[in-house]
């Protein structure tokens, strides 16, 4: 079986030459005339030898020298440098430890030297790959040395650069990344060679790439559009530029910028904005409330002190403005507390005294203090739980307030005549309270509003409900608080249902705030 040699070179002349050589020597040549064929054709098979140019397009020689070396199906096969700039570039290419080094020269000496290193090769002799034959011949070209060290310099700069760096070529193929790139995607440098560079993520990120790319080729000169994606645990917004701009075919650089600081802070700032603009919201439903619904309640007690102090007035009249006064004070007093117990409860301030109690006597206790005003409006309160009693670890002072504002608000909103049925069980980890009354509803578009602050539901001409808006809130906030859960059904004209869960297990005194 023929030997297989595989000759890398951009110079077809070279190429031609050596081919001859070797195949004069038994050799089956493969022709590569840059380092991107070269790999492509080291993947498909292996030869027994390699001859390899230093300085070409698209991917150098030194680079597919590493992935022969670094790779361990390749790292075995002799690698012999044929170069023209190897007088001026001497030591880094020795540096490099290949098997054999010829310096280009006139062909009857490049043929002699090919053969010198071929046979020392064979014969296994160390030589070979501490000289580099041919020198002699040659004369330092101080325009190489430029070149090459431009080459370096732009290299250097590649790879030190902060940001991560993909030099694609015209086919859309990765010819080179730097060490930020790397990092930023977490593979190895021969892992990316040659693929095209959409795929340089993963296959998720491959159409936003795609996109990315299409829309930068389309552009020319425009500027490029950056994309930010997730990868990983990273963020990375990526741009595109030419390398050579006019000259599609030169390829360009793929540059990835790792924000993912930035993106943190500005998740950070939205977060911020967005609880300050629900701050403004609430600040300014505060206003809209306080102008309203304190001015109406402090009128009155205005207006009834301002009668005592300045006109002589009976007993009984005296008794009304006075119960007058009273009744609003008593209002404007609910209101405040209301007011301060969202702001301690969201603040996480409130006072949280835990401890096993039974929820029945505490909403008997509840239906019993409000029973009076259920009379006054002809209104019957039925309570259905079981004969044991319903024991959870809670505060047993707001759930008794939680009670009360939902029983208050079913009274509010029920006619005259109507009821509110009232029950309790067991279901599971948990105890279900339900509250239903047989009132005017709430529209499906409400429903999931009425839990928050200062929202009331409109109600229908001619009908008037006083209140903050701030009772469900509240209910929410302290079931919430005790890991429950609280919500609403209902239909109009035919009243709602409110549920609240509260855990009956020890454990939820655990991890919970004690309040100050």
């Amino acid at each position: 079986m023929a030997k297989r040699a595989l000759v890398v070179d951009n110079d077809r002349l070279c190429v031609e030459l050596l081919g001859d050589i070797l195949s004069q020597e038994g050799y089956e040549v493969s022709k590569a005339f840059d380092g991107m064929e070269a790999m492509e054709m080291l993947q498909k098979e292996l030869p027994d030898i390699v001859f390899l140019d230093l300085v070409m397009p698209k991917i150098d020689g030194d680079r597919v020298f590493q992935y022969i070396r670094s790779h361990p199906r390749t790292c075995h096969i002799p690698i012999v440098i044929v170069s023209g700039t190897l007088v001026e570039d001497a030591r880094e290419a020795l540096d490099m430890k290949a098997d054999g080094y010829v310096a280009k020269s006139r062909r009857e000496n490049f043929e002699q030297n090919i053969m010198t290193v071929l046979k020392r090769l064979e014969m296994g002799e160390a030589e070979a790959g501490q000289e580099i034959l041919g020198l002699e011949n040659l004369i330092p070209r101080h325009k190489v040395k430029e070149l090459l060290a431009v080459r370096r310099f732009s290299q250097t700069v590649l790879r030190t650069i902060v940001e991560g760096i993909a030099e694609v070529d015209g086919l859309q193929r990765v010819l080179f990344v730097n060490r930020a790139c790397l990092e930023m995607v977490g593979r190895a440098e021969f892992d990316l060679i040659g693929i095209q560079v959409a795929d340089l993520l993963t296959a998720e990120h491959r159409g936003t790439l795609e996109a990315a790319i299409a829309t930068f080729l389309c552009a020319s000169q425009a500027p490029n559009e950056a994309v930010t994606l997730r990868y990983r645990s990273r963020v990375l917004r990526i741009t595109c530029a030419w390398i050579s701009p006019g000259d599609a075919a030169q390829g360009f650089f793929m540059i990835l910028r790792d924000v993912t600081d930035l993106a943190g802070k500005i998740d950070e700032l939205s977060a911020l904005n967005a609880r300050l603009q629900a701050m403004d919201r609430m600040r300014s439903e505060l206003l809209t409330m306080v102008s309203h619904d304190l001015h109406t309640p402090l009128t009155a007690i205005k207006g009834s002190l301002e009668v005592l102090l300045h006109e002589a007035v009976g007993t009984e009249l005296r008794r009304e403005l006075l119960g007058i006064a009273q009744k609003n004070a008593d209002r404007l007093f609910r209101m405040v507390s209301d007011i301060l117990d969202l702001a301690r409860i969201e603040a996480g301030r409130f006072q949280d005294r835990r401890e096993p109690f039974d929820v029945l006597t505490t909403l008997r206790g509840t239906i019993d203090r409000l029973q009076q005003m259920a009379q006054d409006r002809e209104i019957s309160i039925s309570l259905t739980a079981p004969r044991g009693p319903l024991t959870v670890s809670a505060d047993s002072l707001r759930m008794e307030q939680v009670f009360t504002n939902l029983l208050a608000n079913a009274l509010k909103f029920t006619p005259r005549g109507g009821r509110i049925d009232v029950a309790a069980e067991e279901r599971g980890a948990d105890i279900l309270v339900t509250v239903a009354d047989s009132g005017v509803g709430i529209p499906p578009e409400h429903l999931d509003r009425v839990f928050n602050r200062f929202y009331r539901v409109p109600m229908p001409a001619g009908s008037a409900v006083e209140g903050t808006g701030l009772g469900l809130s509240i209910c929410k906030a302290v079931v919430e608080e005790h890991g429950g859960r609280i919500w609403v059904e209902s239909q109009v004209g035919r009243g709602s249902t409110f549920f609240v869960t509260i855990p009956k297990g020890s454990s939820i005194e655990d991890g919970l705030p004690t309040g100050e």
